[in-house]
């Protein structure tokens, strides 16, 4: 994956927990899981940044 290619995809995921914060997606139509595991395979110290914010999120949407 290209250092462009990551950027994007870090930053569609951040796009979506917004999303998913907004309640304008729920949590499991986001797709936002799946992602995190495409980062966490690529690049494992953004997903490191990036996994804070996401557990964060669940914490508040998993019930809805």
């Amino acid at each position: 994956m290209t250092e462009r290619e990551l950027i994007k995809l870090e930053a569609t995921i951040r796009k979506k927990m917004e999303e998913i914060k907004n309640q304008k997606v729920s949590l499991k139509d986001s797709g936002v899981g799946s992602l995190m595991n495409m980062l966490k395979k690529t690049d494992e110290a953004a997903y490191e940044k990036i996994m804070p914010q996401y557990k964060e999120m669940m914490k508040y949407n998993i019930f809805k």
